[in-house]
């Protein structure tokens, strides 16, 4: 990762340690087939409600991404905000990677970030400002499991089903655990209701496997938010995927 402006650096750093960490303590390469693990649960969590002003941002923030106001998303990014690790900082690179520029109507920074604000987050104090980080799944894997192989379904009765397939056989219905991921090349995509997601292969702690529709499992390394709030405002300091 390129250098990154000072001020939000070392919270950045902070966080990806944590990824780090697990990946470290936990490496092993794919997930074997029918390999079987204890099963642990994982319940939500959101620190947003314990801050008035993160609570209101956020609201105002998520009915910004709902009605795709560009503007208004603008308004909330620091001027270095990060959007990649590869030197794309700054809201100029943000609307570019984004592509604010051409079609913002269409652009996948809508289903991207709305994805990761409706999950709850984690508030850190910093010693002269505050940060959040959102998602709540990018935290919430303990440190012994392999954060490129493991995730957590972030919902309850949540279909487990035998094909990527809406109607398909279901193998098992889970709540919020960890579950192995099988990283597919071209994984088939479906839209139920007004959403489009991936289907995503898991593999659950019996040692069965099964597909998972996009929104209801997530990866440490899937899109994350962080904000900070200095001086009494808050901004987003950085929305990325991957480590």
């Amino acid at each position: 990762m390129k250098l990154v402006h000072k001020r939000h650096a070392l919270f950045i750093l902070v966080a990806s340690l944590v990824i780090a960490g697990r990946s470290h303590s936990a490496e092993g390469g794919a997930p074997k087939p029918n390999e079987t693990f204890k099963t642990v649960e994982i319940p939500f969590y959101d620190d947003a409600p314990k801050d008035a002003t993160l609570f209101a941002f956020r609201n105002n923030l998520l009915k910004a991404v709902q009605a795709r106001d560009v503007k208004a998303v603008l308004n909330v990014l620091d001027p270095t905000v990060l959007s990649g690790f590869d030197g794309e900082e700054g809201i100029d690179a943000f609307k570019l990677r984004w592509k604010l520029n051409e079609k913002p109507e269409a652009s996948v920074l809508w289903k991207e970030l709305g994805e990761a604000l409706r999950l709850g987050g984690r508030i850190n104090k910093g010693q002269n400002e505050t940060y959040f980080i959102a998602p709540y799944s990018y935290y919430a894997l303990p440190e012994e499991y392999d954060p490129i192989n493991h995730g957590l379904v972030v919902g309850e009765g949540v279909n487990v089903r035998a094909k990527p397939e809406e109607n398909a056989e279901v193998v098992q219905k889970v709540g919020r655990i960890i579950v192995l991921l099988h990283h597919e090349e071209k994984p088939k995509v479906a839209t139920i209701g007004n959403e489009t997601f991936p289907w995503r292969k898991v593999g659950l702690p019996d040692g069965r496997s099964g597909y998972v529709w996009g929104k209801y499992v997530r990866g440490p390394n899937d899109y994350r938010v962080g904000f900070s709030n200095r001086s009494g405002q808050w901004k987003m300091i950085y929305f990325v995927a991957g480590d």
